[in-house]
């Protein structure tokens, strides 16, 4: 069975490490500028995340073997250099998204290596089949990551990061009730280290000028991308639905909602409040029925804990879920 306090303390020391160095970042550049202060959320969320994941002991290898691997090993730290690289302000904005561009196009490639989708088994996809689910995933993620960052300079806050953590947490949760409880893990403390830097660095740095780095594109990046992967791992390689995967994909644009005229001009914390409370329902629902789901056709079965581990064999409904996953980690 899944470990609570693991959890708990993989997430405590993931905020504790991130918000250290925030502070210690607010420290060196008390006398100096804040022009590089992305450079020091990615520095912040990277040694964040490093413990997080070392305390939940998820495994890793080289070669990665499995989309989680390669999530841990590959997605995060492109998104993280590319970050860092547009941290320093040395490259034209073009030039930055085009690295973003080219990262969310390969990105369901990345995940998808040498899983039974492309192995020409039965399960296997077509050629044309393949391409349209890379180019549909990537344009989604695109235009996720290209309309957040739009809206955070339309109207600047740390709603709109809350909003992407509140959905990446509900990403989660509802992987782990999809019976990929690793995949939902990697969550964690991906929330705990953004929430912490977003937080500390908000409150350290809400008087900077607005021509300052703010630092917010790395969070946007990194928790976008996060966000992406966990829903398209729990999906080809757990049994997230579509549905439920779109929904918790697509309510951080729920955001967008104060840009109408009555609510364009209210003040910041109101206009913050209203986004965190539109996002938040959909993803009440979803995790409302994958709850539901999971009592009626899990819960019942589980008679001891350990069961989990024997999940996969004892339920027929979950054999093309452990064909998935055992093709890849070979």
């Amino acid at each position: 069975m899944p470990d609570q306090n693991l959890y708990l303390k993989a997430i405590e020391a993931t905020a504790i490490i991130s918000t250290i160095c925030v502070l210690l970042i607010a420290a060196l550049q008390r006398f100096g500028s804040k022009k590089y202060l992305s450079i020091g959320y990615v520095i912040a969320i990277s040694c964040g995340l490093a413990v997080g994941y070392y305390m939940l002991s998820l495994q890793l290898a080289w070669p990665p073997r499995n989309a989680l691997e390669r999530f841990l090993t590959l997605v995060l730290p492109a998104v993280l250099v590319i970050e860092l690289v547009a941290g320093f302000h040395r490259l034209p904005n073009w030039s930055v998204w085009l690295f973003r561009v080219t990262l969310a196009l390969i990105l369901p490639r990345i995940l998808l290596h040498d899983s039974v989708f492309l192995m020409g088994s039965e399960y296997g996809w077509l050629l044309w089949q393949i391409y349209l689910v890379q180019l549909v995933c990537g344009v989604l993620l695109i235009g996720l990551w290209a309309l957040l960052s739009k809206l955070t300079e339309r109207s600047p806050g740390v709603s709109i990061s809350l909003a992407i953590q509140m959905s990446t947490l509900c990403a989660g949760l509802t992987v782990m009730m999809a019976l990929y409880i690793e995949g939902g893990e990697a969550a964690l403390p991906l929330v705990a280290a953004l929430l912490a830097t977003t937080i500390v660095g908000s409150l350290l740095f809400k008087r900077s000028d607005e021509s300052e780095d703010n630092g917010m594109p790395v969070i946007i990046g990194v928790g976008v991308i996060g966000l992406f992967s966990i829903l398209f791992i729990g999906r080809f390689f757990g049994e997230l639905t579509t549905e439920s995967a779109l929904v918790i994909l697509l309510a951080p644009l729920l955001c967008w909602v104060t840009e109408i005229p009555p609510l364009r001009n209210q003040k910041p914390w109101f206009v913050g409040t209203i986004r965190l409370f539109f996002v938040a329902i959909p993803l009440l629902v979803v995790l409302f029925l994958a709850k539901r789901d999971f009592d009626q056709n899990v819960a019942p079965l589980i008679v001891d804990a350990q069961f989990v581990p024997k999940i996969y064999t004892d339920l027929p409904s979950r054999t093309l879920l452990l064909s998935r996953r055992n093709v890849q980690s070979r």
